[in-house]
Parts: structure tokens; sequence; C-alpha cells
């Protein structure tokens, strides 16, 4: 799969600069410019379209309506936009490290990254209910994470919905902020899990797998 996904992807290494250069617009406008265009429905349901036309790469891997097809790759299906938005800024700049996702990202022009963002956000997640939730999960949640994901964890503008994400994929996430590895160390995430301890992980998985 991942040398099928670096074939489709080897081609956009070699877009000209100013696709490239577009990329470099301060972000907040960025983000004005997505709530405008949220804020008009024709606009907006074009931009959903060529979002979906524009994600048959990222279908590989996260799937062709958001939900993963692998265990250890996030659902984008109901994310929030701003933060889907944020991730590839991070994935361009190399601030946040994958090989993949950072050569896509700089590949992609701005109005391509509000199409990706809009035309996801607007997908339904489906929670992994095959995995059984967890009573000890749930309370470690309201304990660590509701204050900013929210108790129904769909998080909120540029923060993450937690919700229905992959299990496999938040016991590997929260277990690489755990240990401050260096693809995550300047998320916020690194300090908040040093007082998690490492046990509860997987409970808190489970839960948040299933919140629906």
């Amino acid at each position: 799969m991942k040398q099928i996904v670096l074939a489709l992807l080897a081609p956009l290494l070699f877009l000209p600069a100013f696709a490239i250069a577009e990329n470099t617009t301060d972000f907040q406008d960025v983000v004005q410019q997505m709530r405008d265009i949220k804020g008009n429905q024709v606009d907006y349901q074009i931009a959903i379209q060529e979002g979906q036309e524009r994600s048959m790469l990222c279908g590989y891997c996260h799937g062709k309506d958001g939900n993963s097809v692998k265990n250890d790759i996030p659902n984008l299906a109901e994310q929030n936009t701003e933060y889907l938005l944020k991730q590839f800024e991070l994935f361009a700049s190399g601030e946040r490290k994958s090989y993949v996702m950072g050569q896509l990202s700089k590949s992609l022009t701005t109005e391509e990254r509000i199409n990706l963002s809009l035309f996801y956000s607007s997908q339904t997640v489906k929670p992994q209910t095959e995995i059984e939730t967890s009573e000890r999960g749930k309370e470690k949640y309201q304990t660590f994470c509701f204050a900013c994901h929210g108790e129904d964890g769909h998080g909120n503008a540029d923060l993450p919905r937690l919700a229905g994400q992959k299990y496999q994929f938040l016991v590997e996430t929260l277990t690489a902020f755990k240990r401050g590895e260096k693809s995550r160390a300047n998320s916020p995430m690194v300090k908040i899990m040093k007082t998690v301890d490492a046990k509860d992980i997987e409970p808190l998985a489970r839960y948040i797998a299933n919140m629906p």
C-alpha cells in the first residue's frame, strides 16, 4: 500500500513553484476564507464536490468517505475543519512529521486544502463498535480529555474530534505522546499524557473509539 501511495505521490513532487508558494498565505486569512465559503451554500457545495474529486489519492489510506481503511490510520470523516486545515500546514512545514503527508501537503494549493477539509468534515464518521467500550476509559476521559475535546468528544474549532476515531490509531498516538516522540514533540498533548498512566491508554482508546 505504501508503495502505491508513493508512486501516485511522485508526480506531485514536481509541481511548479507557484503551487507551493501559494501555501505561504497567512493561516488566519485562510481560515477566514474557509469560513466565508461555509457561509455561502453554493460555494460550500462546490468546495465539497471539488474536495471529493481531489481526495482520490487520500482514499488509499483514509477511505473514500474519510473512514480509514487501516486501523492505524486516522478517520478524517466529521473531523473539525480548522483542525484539518492546520494539519496540512504542520505537515507542509515539517513541524508534524510524515514523509508522505509532508510531500502531499506541500503540493496542495490553499484552495485544495480548504476543499479537502470541507469535504472530509461533511462526511459521517463510523464509530468502531466492534471494539468493546471501557468504563475505566470513560472515567479517565472525563478526568483528562473533556475540558478540551468536549463531553461528547467532538472537539471545537481547531481542536480535533476524537469520537469514533480508530482504536489502534488512538493507542499508537497516545503512546507516542506519552513517550514524547519526535514526530509529535511540539504538541501540548505531550505534557498532558505525562500525567496519564500508561495502563490507562488502552481503556481510553476503547472508550473514545466507541463514542458516537
